[in-house]
């Protein structure tokens, strides 16, 4: 058997300790590092180790009772969130842990909301029970309150292979909502743990149940506890006389510039040079332990490996015959200028950002030709320190960012019809787009009403690609265009002189001549929130949300002094709250902040009249048709476009 689990938690709550802990005792270490000894196990980077903090995510392998398991120490920090994100993609069960002290902080619902999308099974392990004022019956009360009653204590069970351990009403209460005969086993005094183990297992895996433990992994108290019950209730199962099919969470490149493609085999086997496609084979396999890692020549279902030789694999795509890609939950909210030497040259700072790029794709490089300007996206200030810090030490390059700013997007507030006409000579194609509000968060769709006998089949696919295959630009701010339906009203051909690029170019133009003069919306990043504060302090927070152009659903008080607010905020208004929060109650109050939705701009007057943007000026992205006439070609403005067009004539 082989199960892959991650350990994840709000920053500082102990989870790399937690780590450390699992692999010192199965053997993988033989000295038990610390985070604020800079010499944990698993944070091996030299960033990682200045700071204190997990960045990147790691993974070890060691084998218990002949079962393979593969740990992921995830990110803890909201800025590096894409990262824990990938790996959720491969993790048969999760370990999320909470601070004794804290309870639920910011992160920490992100986190459970994420598990909860990706329907990953999770145990709970309430840590740091050795400060005086960690209560892990209060945690446990929490946790209960705020995420699942199924969330049972298994902290006094001792559930464990070859040990009759100790049942509870509880669990019986939980595994019996599904499967009754085991209520009348209990109360008959009959059932024993081996019986009820697959029922707790299913429960688990199905998100039922979800153990909960406590102890302090600083010294090891409860961990060989949990890890026995941990062993015991979990299982999993990959086929491996399947064809190959394997999912990628990650890209890196070591140190020698080999680029590596991480992935989980899901069927299979994938053996050292077959192929992935035909122009890409696998050199190496390695399986990770930490910074270093062993070579071996075939890897089966369930493993958890690095391979080299692939060039144009991407996080969250699937390989073989697995051909889902995955697209992550977690997006940027802020944008930021690339600030680098003038001596360095552009192509140079644009090469290293796109290796940067693929091991982080939330960065969406984006260059601006015009201004000779490059910009990244980011979820938070820290990122963009270790991004300098990461471009010197691997690039030998020092560099800086501007100011962060808020990623705005756009779309339509009605229907309307684009028209787009590219003939210069020898060339010919012209496209009637219908562009119509979408639903919120649901991007760019795309569907054709005009008949085959109109346009060909052929070229109407090719129309779909041109859709897809760029980010559109509104025309408010010259922002991505989003959460629109783009409809194939009418499209003509040449028999002789249609190129496939006349497409992409009268696409392009109908697009931006639809939006230029259509009813545009500015939208702005919102962030979904829970704020929990003592009553005495609720009515001030709901002034604030106001205040910062929130809106907010019925507190609701926990009966214990303390109230939950949830509800809705601009990302722009609301980004330094949590500060504000922990100055007015002392450290004492919570937040926690994820990426909501995009909607209408809550100041949209002020965010334009700060862009200036024209779309007139904009000459990547134009919105006049070029026709021809008598041999000679020539440019007509959007607003006199139609006049033109051969499919309303």
């Amino acid at each position: 058997m082989k199960i892959t689990f991650g350990i994840l938690a709000h920053v500082d709550a102990g989870k790399t300790t937690f780590s450390e802990q699992v692999l010192y005792r199965e053997r993988v270490i033989r000295t038990l590092g610390r985070v604020d000894a800079k010499n944990a196990y698993m944070d091996h980077n030299d960033i990682e180790r200045a700071r204190g903090i997990t960045i990147f995510s790691d993974m070890a392998c060691f084998v218990h009772d002949d079962d393979t398991y593969y740990l992921i120490d995830t990110p803890g920090h909201t800025d590096f969130s894409a990262e824990m994100e990938r790996a959720l993609e491969v993790m048969d069960y999760a370990v999320l842990v909470i601070n004794g002290t804290d309870g639920i902080q910011g992160h920490t619902e992100s986190i459970w909301s994420l598990l909860e999308r990706y329907n990953i099974p999770v145990f709970l392990f309430i840590n740091k029970l050795d400060v005086v004022s960690a209560s892990y019956e209060r945690v446990l009360w929490e946790v209960r309150e705020r995420f699942s009653d199924n969330i049972l204590d298994f902290q006094n069970m001792h559930l464990e292979k070859g040990i009759e351990g100790t049942l509870t009403d509880d669990l019986i209460e939980n595994v019996s909502e599904w499967e009754e005969e085991f209520l009348e086993k209990w109360l008959d005094g009959t059932i024993t743990l081996e019986e009820l183990r697959p029922a707790i297992i299913s429960q688990i895996k199905n998100r039922r149940l979800f153990p909960c433990f406590g102890g302090c992994a600083l010294n090891g108290e409860g961990i060989e506890q949990f890890l026995n019950a941990f062993y015991y209730l979990t299982e999993a199962s990959y086929p491996t006389s399947a064809p190959f099919s394997g999912r990628v969470f990650k890209i890196r490149y070591d140190g020698h510039g080999e680029r590596m493609t991480y992935l989980k085999i899901l069927r299979g086997f994938l053996r050292v040079r077959d192929s992935l496609s035909e122009e890409e084979k696998v050199h190496q396999i390695r399986i990770f332990q930490g910074e270093r890692f062993s070579s071996i020549q075939e890897a089966s279902a369930g493993d958890v490996v690095a391979i080299t030789g692939p060039r144009a694999t991407r996080a969250g795509q699937g390989l073989g015959e697995c051909h889902e890609m995955i697209f992550p939950v977690l997006q940027p909210t802020l944008q930021a200028k690339v600030l680098y030497p003038p001596e360095v040259p552009d192509r140079t700072i644009l090469q290293i950002f796109h290796v940067l790029e693929e091991e982080e794709p939330a960065l969406s490089v984006v260059w601006e030709e015009s201004l000779k300007q490059l910009k990244v996206n980011i979820m938070g200030k820290i990122q963009l320190e270790v991004l300098e810090q990461v471009v010197l030490e691997r690039f030998q390059i020092s560099i800086s960012f501007g100011q962060p700013e808020i990623i705005y997007m756009e779309t339509v507030a009605e229907p309307v019809t684009g028209y787009g006409h590219f003939e210069p000579l020898r060339h010919y194609a012209e496209v009637a787009l219908r562009i119509e509000p979408g639903e919120r968060g649901k991007g760019v769709s795309f569907e054709s009403q005009c008949h085959v006998d109109r346009l060909g089949i052929n070229y109407q696919n090719l129309i779909r690609t041109h859709v897809f295959e760029t980010i559109h630009k509104g025309v408010l701010t010259g922002s991505e265009l989003t959460d629109v339906k783009i409809i194939l009203v009418d499209g003509l051909s040449h028999i002789k002189h249609t190129e496939g690029g006349d497409f992409r170019e009268a696409v392009y133009r109908a697009i931006r001549q639809g939006l230029m003069k259509g009813k545009n919306l500015l939208l702005e990043p919102y962030y979904s929130f829970t704020i929990s504060v003592s009553d005495s302090l609720t009515g001030r927070v709901l002034n604030d949300i106001t205040k910062y152009s929130g809106r907010f659903e019925a507190p609701v008080p926990d009966g214990r002094g303390r109230t939950v607010i949830k509800g809705l905020a601009p990302v722009a208004s609301f980004m330094n709250y949590g500060e504000e929060l922990m100055i007015m109650t002392g450290g004492k109050g919570s937040i926690s902040m994820v990426f909501s939705h995009y909607d209408r701009c809550h100041n949209e007057d002020e965010v334009l009249n700060h862009f200036q943007y024209n779309p007139n000026e904009d000459t990547d992205n134009p919105s006049c048709s070029v026709f021809c006439k008598k041999g000679t070609s020539f440019v007509v403005n959007w607003d006199h476009a139609e006049e033109y067009m051969h499919t309303l004539s």
